[in-house]
């Protein structure tokens, strides 16, 4: 899930992206299974963005043939980037060898939505004509190296810029990756236990939380610009476009919205790529882990505030512990969102494996998923998360948690620590794991003088929605496993709320129910507009999807297709101590 507004409503469907473009010949291996003759699929390592295969009969994407889209998308994006173009792959470069990738040169969030976003300060690089209209495509700069503004008042500084932290010598060129989000859509923090409690060098406030960074490709760059949809308000071309999107949910059914219309993917079949959204988690590592050769590292950029409360940054080498991967191929029915982690994220209290690198359980436990014990009804009009037993004190390796305080529905007197997942890693993804896993190590043999070991070797599929399900039909097998329609990371979505997300956040507790006047009826996230039903129209309707499509049905109730990040600019980079006054956060609703 990205950012997600603290108090949610309502869901459909997003609508269209773009045509793939077709791969390179690169070694492949076969996954069977399912209807239709949507599997066997294959796993590729190829440099070009995937297109999916749908099945013969519904038109839907059967789940293994999710799973290895996932798996080729996953290896696309993290080919080596060509010098001194943005999201383009070097295929002069082999997979796994040199960086940044092509998604680390993607534009982060800041970039597309900066603090100081209006008619007349667009994203950097964008040139604008006496009209504050875009007139420098197709490009409109995207190529420029990073650069993230914020809002000038929020980050006291006079352009928006953030100075570095004392000890912090200023970067000639910012890294990639900006870590400007701590918590998890404002539910929660997460912290790795495996890490000292203190830096020792006294640098990193925090050096056990994990931070969050949000990229976006070309594709999505250019159609946001194109459209003037950097910033969000009355009268904003973006805010015309999500009245018309909001006007025809109103209507019902058969409405179609009028135009313009908030297309978050880009619709020109001239472009040979499609519109690319990812959310990704760091960390410091330790010295044992930086050694082991099992983490993607590259250098980061993140923030802390020097005395005066003022936020200011810091740049070392972290790892990549979590990837969420959300696509939008014009030949899928819907989006195609992915979810992927390091594998030795979910560890015992004396730092032992719980999962080897597929994702198959290799040290079960009786515990929970934490300890304590959570649980909600979301059945209730009002629910709240309830703990049973004692927080944890000595969380050992283990991953933990704390609650935000401030919703008073959550359990935030004290860490929570994650024993397992909340639901594991079904069978049809640990195959699919396993054929991607064999897929790189068949490439890299094939490779005069390359190593035998990669760090993507580590990194495993957590779950793919590619089809979206009813809570009914959860565990129908084809398109879904109960695990599949609750997709959650480990990293991402680690406290009870987002990784048992279904139907609604209501101060931050998943609800299924909603008041209408003096009853209360069942609360249902996705409906088809006619424009989107046509490629879903052997779906049952109506739809309450869990899980990360559940999640982002909000964002269209607001007009804004699926994403969160559509207008949300980016006023400051959020808090170490983010719930010491939640409500200076961005976004926050009370």
């Amino acid at each position: 899930m990205s950012r997600l507004l603290l108090k949610m409503r309502g869901g459909v469907l997003p609508a269209a992206a773009i045509l793939a473009v077709a791969g390179y010949a690169m070694p492949m291996l076969a996954i069977a299974g399912g209807e239709g003759g949507s599997c066997p699929k294959a796993v590729s390592v190829s440099p070009a963005l995937p297109s999916p295969q749908s099945d013969g009969s519904t038109g839907g994407i059967d789940l293994c043939a999710g799973a290895v889209f996932a798996w080729n998308a996953f290896i696309s994006v993290n080919w080596p980037a060509k010098e001194g173009v943005r999201d383009e792959p070097d295929t002069n470069k082999p997979f796994g060898q040199g960086s940044p990738t092509v998604w680390e040169t993607m534009r982060a969030k800041v970039e597309l939505y900066p603090g100081n976003g209006s008619p007349t300060n667009p994203p950097h690089g964008v040139q604008l004509n006496p009209q504050s209209a875009p007139s420098n495509p197709p490009d409109y700069g995207y190529n420029q190296a990073p650069d993230y503004v914020y809002s000038p008042s929020e980050v006291k500084s006079a352009d928006g810029h953030i100075k570095a932290c004392p000890k912090q010598p200023e970067a000639k060129t910012a890294a990639w990756i900006p870590l400007d989000e701590t918590t998890q859509i404002g539910n929660n923090q997460t912290f790795a236990g495996v890490l000292p409690e203190k830096d020792a060098n006294g640098l990193n406030s925090k050096p056990q939380l994990i931070r969050y960074a949000v990229k976006m490709n070309k594709s999505t760059y250019t159609n946001v610009v194109s459209g003037q949809y950097w910033y969000h308000g009355d009268g904003s071309p973006l805010g015309k476009a999500a009245n018309n999107y909001k006007a025809a949910l109103q209507q019902g059914q058969e409405a179609n919205p009028a135009s313009p219309y908030v297309n978050f993917g880009s619709t020109d079949p001239k472009d040979p790529n499609y519109s690319v959204e990812i959310k990704s988690a760091w960390r410091p590592l330790t010295d044992k882990e930086a050694a082991s050769g099992r983490f993607y590292r590259t250098t980061v950029r993140y923030y802390e505030e020097d005395g005066t409360g003022t936020p200011c940054y810091r740049e070392d080498t972290w790892g990549l512990v979590g990837m969420h991967l959300i696509s939008f191929p014009i030949s899928a029915p819907w989006v195609i969102w992915s979810t992927f982690e390091q594998t030795d994220n979910i560890l015992a209290a004396n730092n032992s494996a719980t999962e080897d690198a597929e994702g198959r359980v290799v040290l079960p436990t009786t515990e929970g998923p934490t300890t304590p014990l959570l649980s909600s009804n979301p059945d209730a009009l009002k629910p709240v998360v309830s703990k049973t037993g004692d927080y944890c004190t000595q969380p050992g390796a283990r991953l933990f948690f704390r609650e935000n305080p401030n919703y008073g529905t959550l359990p935030a007197d004290g860490d929570i620590c994650v024993n397992k997942r909340w639901h594991p890693i079904p069978d049809p993804i640990i195959k699919a794991n396993v054929l991607g896993h064999q897929a790189i190590r068949s490439y890299l043999k094939s490779l005069k003088g390359s190593p035998s070991t990669s760090p993507w070797l580590y990194y495993k599929l957590v779950n793919v929605q590619a089809t979206p399900v009813d809570y009914s039909g959860k565990d129908d097998q084809r398109f879904s496993t109960t695990p599949t329609y609750y997709t959650a990371n480990a990293t991402i979505e680690t406290d009870y709320s987002l990784g048992m997300f279904t139907g609604d956040l209501v101060n931050g507790v998943p609800s299924n129910k909603v008041a209408n006047g003096d009853s209360i009826t069942d609360y249902y996230n996705t409906r088809l507009l006619p424009f989107q039903a046509g490629r879903l129209g052997f779906l049952k309707t109506p739809i309450r999807m869990g899980g990360c499509g559940g999640c982002h049905g909000y964002a269209a109730t607001q007009g804004q297709d699926f994403s969160f990040a559509l207008g949300d600019n980016v006023k400051k980079p959020e808090p170490v101590n983010a719930f010491k006054n939640v409500k200076t956060f961005r976004n926050y609703k009370p």
